[in-house]
């Protein structure tokens, strides 16, 4: 059985039994107080079990939280939390962990902040700083702990784990296998390791044990339990054969040894490529290789997509991004992106794997024939380059909008502009360990995110299978995990009900905006988030509602959910046609996620009635990769949708209306409730359908 996910934080009966004896530290209000005094209309936000602010901005439409600061983004985010320290309740040697990341340019300035002390890390102690044109601070996203500075001359008395041992801990906990502190022998380090070290397995020849498919890697952490009490703990990420991709912190002292447990899977010289895309000046791709988005008569009548013939692009990459190959390069091993079909175990690239391969210098043309199988060889090739083809393609868009590398994105080389490099996206396309789905795991920033793409076995048992490699529908839903999971905590962030449904609505909304195109139906299309591999001998709509309860739609007759259907128990709206293969609680993240989607359709509805596709696009866009930024961990539904509007009203001011109309039109208004922070059932919605009168 796969373990849930865990964080001790958030686990009263922790706190309590750590923190039994101490009086609880009251939080002074002063450091609030003053900043209010200071800052027009001051929102702060507090997470729900610690107290501590973790969202703090001015309602205020230009509002700012300081003057304009120093020249350096990073000098002027530090010199703020340094001198309104007391809103954390962080004495001077707290303030003085402060440490930065990264710093943005790209998109909404943002330096990315962390509390470190002697090369210890506070765990979760992650900050977004957003910034103005002239580095005065917009709004902050994220929470710092006080106290850190008198846990860490406590922990330096004692630490009685290894690494070694904190390795085999976290192996035991997830396959219930024993592996003992002797298996695990650390490797060189390497100047871009950072604060991580790997160790590999060193299995025997006949070992049973599952086996390792990348080196463990750890850093030294102080984990915060609240009330100014730290554990010291090592964070460990674990890629074991037979299991899904997770990260834990392990205590190096107390029981219980697991403190936070993470599943990381969700589920120069131009080439030419033949991949299915409209050929537009932005080589936008089809949905799919049998594109029918959206809906062509918006009713579930069985419609089946006719398969369209593939283009030959040739391009270096998205203008003004950097080359997607190395010139003279014969695979799809890029900067970005490694493409191969992982056809064999041990999961990852090995001698039995294909990666896609040049047809000719420079030339990836291999057509596909719907007639054969998708594992026909090559059939597997086109997919392979389709695939690769849109990993690099929302990576460029992406990057434009923010998601470059100081933010944390999958690149072998950063080019010396901030992050961790060393970590291009893992694409494995035909994968041998399923069928019939995909996935995502996101470690954090410097380890590869791996997509793992599964081939569909059809409409009916004697016709040929089919593949997800080159749908865009599904890799783009997919890479929607990998890039909420990076912007938010740092690969830690999403772990409550409402972070994971919202990265299910995150990931449905860059699939279906980012296949839009300017000729459809925005006010009353109806928007699959797959079609072509969802056919099956039971179920024919699959391009009306692919795997979801109703299609996307402005349309509220064809999509009626508002924000209370997030809840359990709460009944959907009668009316509306519904998927037969509807079911799960509204809670269940795939379907609590569904109205998260929906929310940010009707914005990017409204923004392509004001601006047109193309410029929409490109603003809303900018809008939620900024708004990722700024979400905070463990976030609510309408953190979320409070970080869209403050880096719109950073960037894109005159399109709150719009924004805020599209928010309000599924409930998550001015007026708006969300469930508890921690709820898992998602109840306790208060709905809106107003916007700010201001």
């Amino acid at each position: 059985m796969i373990p849930d996910d865990y964080h001790a934080l958030y686990d009263r009966g922790v706190q309590a039994a750590r923190s039994a004896e101490l009086p609880a530290v009251e939080m002074p209000t002063a450091g609030r107080e003053e900043l209010a005094a200071d800052v027009p209309d001051l929102i702060i936000e507090e997470d729900e079990t610690t107290g501590l602010p973790n969202r703090v901005i001015s309602r205020q439409p230009a509002g700012r939280l300081s003057e304009p600061g120093p020249e350096d983004p990073a000098e002027a985010a530090r010199q703020f939390i340094h001198r309104r320290r007391a809103v954390w309740n962080m004495a001077e040697e707290d303030a003085s962990s402060v440490q930065v990341r990264s710093v943005s340019r790209t998109g909404l300035k943002t330096a990315q902040l962390y509390q470190s002390m002697d090369g210890v890390e506070v765990f979760d102690s992650e900050m977004t700083v957003a910034l103005d044109e002239g580095n005065g601070v917009i709004s902050l996203a994220g929470q710092f702990f006080p106290g850190v500075g008198a846990a860490m001359r406590e922990s330096r008395r004692a630490q009685a784990r290894t690494p070694e041992d904190a390795i085999a801990r976290a192996a035991f906990d997830l396959t219930r296998v024993i592996y003992q502190a002797a298996d695990f022998v650390a490797a060189e380090r390497q100047p871009e390791d950072g604060p991580y070290q790997s160790y590999e397995f060193r299995a025997g020849e006949n070992d049973p044990r599952p086996r390792f498919e990348r080196p463990a890697r750890l850093k030294d952490v102080m984990f915060p339990l609240g009330n100014q009490q730290f554990a010291t703990g090592h964070y460990v990420e674990l890629w074991i054969a037979g299991f899904p991709a997770f990260s834990y912190v392990i205590d190096s002292v107390d029981t219980p040894y697991v403190l936070f447990r993470k599943n990381l899977a969700s589920e120069s010289a131009p080439f030419t490529y033949r991949v299915h895309n409209t050929g537009d000046a932005l080589f936008r791709p089809h949905d799919g290789p049998a594109p029918g988005s959206p809906h062509p008569t918006g009713a579930p009548d069985g419609f089946q997509a006719e398969p369209v013939e593939e283009r030959l692009v040739q391009l270096e990459s998205l203008p003004g991004r950097d080359p997607w190959l190395p010139p003279g390069a014969t695979t799809t091993r890029g900067n970005n992106c490694v493409a191969y079909a992982d056809l064999q175990g041990p999961t990852g690239l090995g001698a039995s794997d294909v990666l896609g391969k040049i047809s000719a210098p420079g030339t990836f043309d291999y057509t596909y024939d719907h007639s054969r199988d998708a594992s026909e060889a090559t059939n597997l090739q086109n997919s392979l380059v389709g695939m690769f083809f849109h990993v690099n393609w929302l990576h460029d868009r992406w990057y434009e909008a923010g998601f470059d590398e100081a933010a944390g994105n999958a690149q072998a080389d950063n080019f010396g502009r901030g992050g961790a490099g060393g970590d291009p996206l893992l694409a494995e396309g035909s994968d041998f360990s399923g069928t019939d789905n995909a996935n995502m795991s996101t470690p954090a920033d410097g380890a590869s995110p791996r997509m793992q793409m599964f081939e569909f076995l059809g409409p009916q048992p004697d016709k040929p299978t089919r593949t997800s490699n080159h749908e865009a529908l599904i890799t783009f839903h997919e890479m929607g995990h990998y890039i909420t999971n990076r912007l938010v905590g740092n690969a830690t962030g999403l772990t409550n009900q409402q972070g994971r449904a919202m990265g299910e609505g995150w990931g449905d909304f860059f699939a279906i905006s980012m296949t839009s195109q300017p000729a459809d139906d925005f006010t009353g299309g109806a928007f699959p988030v797959g079609g072509w591999t969802d056919l099956t001998p039971t179920f024919n709509d699959n391009y009306y509602y692919s795997i979801r309860r109703y299609p996307y739609s402005a349309d509220m007759s064809k999509n009626p959910l508002t924000f209370r259907h997030i809840s359990a128990g709460q009944m959907l709206p009668v009316g509306a046609p519904i998927s037969p293969n509807a079911g799960g609680p509204n809670s269940a993240v795939h379907n609590a996620g569904e109205i998260w989607c929906a929310a940010l359709w009707e914005v990017f509805v409204n923004l392509v009635a004001k601006h047109g596709h193309e410029e929409a696009e490109r603003l809303v866009l900018l809008d939620v990769v900024g708004g990722l930024k700024l979400t905070p961990s463990r976030p609510t539904f309408l953190h979320a949708r409070d970080a869209i509007i403050s880096a719109a009203a950073a960037l894109n001011p005159d399109d709150l209306p719009e924004i805020w109309a599209g928010f309000a039109k599924r409930g998550m208004g001015a007026g708006a409730v969300a469930p508890a922070q921690n709820s898992t059932d998602l109840t306790g919605v208060t709905e809106s359908f107003a916007a700010p009168e201001n």
